[in-house]
């Protein structure tokens, strides 16, 4: 039995199904996970490891070789390739294509493991291996910390402060801060100095070095006790640096802030600077997890944003410089917009070349389409975004065009006297499998894309 043989026949079923239809729709679409851009899956992973002082023969030999044995052991993989330079090593990995999108996360822990076993290998001199595979993440949510008289160092425990408040937020992935510098502490020595007291470069390097080095002091044994010794001399800032004694050639000992000039700065030059309307100011980059709604996720963020300001010091502000779900909004907006545009086009068109019924149907079968389409694409964790609305106004189309078709194969056998059920199936019938195979090929020909 056909479907428009149904209409007639169980009427009361066909009314359920056009009320669910409508409310499942509407459900769904505020539901669905909302983007500006469709997500891309990123099938690599990079494993980097740093190797000081060795040469890049050293670092394939002693670093490369052990990772990348290790590595082949995981299942899966599509290809390792490795680049050695001195003092760096550089995996990367690619899974099978034919990898489920769920489990490369899963898989990329498992590399962390193998990863981590393998470290136990490497020389003394290595540092441990650093992977990375968060390459296809998008950081849609762009926040600039500006601070008016703070300094790098302030501002950066505030925005780390930002950071733990928004890794709470449900739905947030990761949030990264740009533009911090690398304080500095410049110390001053002319060459007559050095000259007159017999002082050189190297023995004030190494007493620094020496200061900083961090060494086990022993234990303490009284009778049957053991208490631990702790010797903290570590370098704090210019005045445990500038109290540093400097021997001479002549045994005589100086403070290093008697014969230099210390100050706090920043290196230079300085490097992921950023500046809002030529102040200094710290970027704080969100991106959220995958299948999250980003609209909700945007709603969720601006509120903990507004939360946090009232907890942080006078003088700290933040801008939006990009914002990733007003993007999406607007063009959420737009396409309804134009499905409203389309369908009263159509209405108003087919009012006059087809007859007052005839638009109406036609403009109901465009919306009541649409809106059965939500559910699927919930169902399918599918996501609207600029390539699924762009299908969307594609789709519409072919719609209209097929529903003219059927409406006019209706309204012939009308005006040929055919009764009204008899018109409704028969054209639907005739009409069926052309319509088809045309929609079938127009939907081909996007497939490459």
């Amino acid at each position: 039995m056909l479907i428009t043989e149904m209409v007639f026949r169980k009427k009361a079923i066909f009314y359920f199904l056009l009320v669910a239809i409508v409310i499942g729709g509407i459900l769904s679409f505020r539901s669905i996970s909302k983007l500006e851009d469709p997500e891309i899956v990123i099938m690599q992973a990079r494993v980097v490891t740093i190797y000081p002082g060795a040469s890049a023969h050293e670092v394939e030999l002693q670093v490369t070789d052990v990772l990348e044995n290790e590595l082949n052991t995981l299942s899966d993989l599509n290809l390792i390739m490795s680049k050695s330079e001195d003092n760096v090593s550089m995996i990367t990995v690619e899974l099978e294509m034919t990898v489920p999108q769920h489990e490369i996360q899963q898989r990329w822990e498992f590399m962390r493991r193998k990863v981590g076993a393998a470290a136990t290998k490497l020389p003394a001199g290595a540092q441990p291996p650093i992977v990375i595979d968060d390459f296809g993440d998008v950081y849609g949510m762009f926040y600039a910390m500006t601070a008016e008289d703070y300094s790098y160092e302030e501002m950066n425990r505030y925005a780390e402060y930002v950071k733990r408040r928004m890794l709470d937020i449900e739905g947030v992935n990761r949030v990264q801060i740009y533009g911090n510098q690398s304080p500095v502490a410049n110390i001053i020595i002319s060459t007559e100095t050095m000259g007159r007291l017999g002082v050189f470069p190297i023995q004030i390097m190494s007493a620094i070095a020496g200061q900083n080095k961090v060494v086990y002091p022993g234990v303490l044994e009284t009778g049957d006790q053991m208490i631990r010794v702790d010797v903290s001399d570590e370098i704090k800032d210019i005045d445990d640096l500038g109290n540093i004694m400097i021997q001479g050639v002549q045994g005589d000992l100086f403070r290093l802030g008697d014969i230099a000039t210390i100050e706090n700065d920043y290196a230079k030059p300085l490097r992921n600077t950023m500046f809002v309307n030529n102040e200094k100011a710290l970027a704080i980059s969100i991106s959220m997890e995958s299948g999250e709604n980003i609209l909700k996720v945007g709603d969720r963020v601006e509120a903990r944003m507004a939360e946090i300001q009232n907890y942080l010091p006078a003088g700290v502000e933040f801008e939006k410089v990009f914002f990733q779900p007003d993007k999406v909004r607007d063009s959420i907006h737009g396409f309804m917009w134009n499905l409203v545009a389309s369908v009263v086009i159509v209405v108003i068109v087919l009012m006059i070349t087809m007859g007052l019924r005839s638009g109406l149907i036609i403009g109901a079968g465009l919306v009541l389409t649409v809106l059965a389409t939500f559910p699927i694409l919930l169902v399918a964790d599918g996501t609207l975004q600029r390539i699924s609305l762009g299908a969307f106004i594609v789709a519409m189309g072919m719609l209209v065009d097929n529903a003219i078709v059927v409406i006019d194969g209706i309204l012939v056998d009308l005006h040929k006297g055919t009764d009204r059920p008899t018109a409704l199936t028969r054209s639907a019938r005739r009409t069926a499998w052309p319509l088809l195979g045309a929609t079938l090929i127009a939907v081909t020909a996007f497939l490459p894309v």
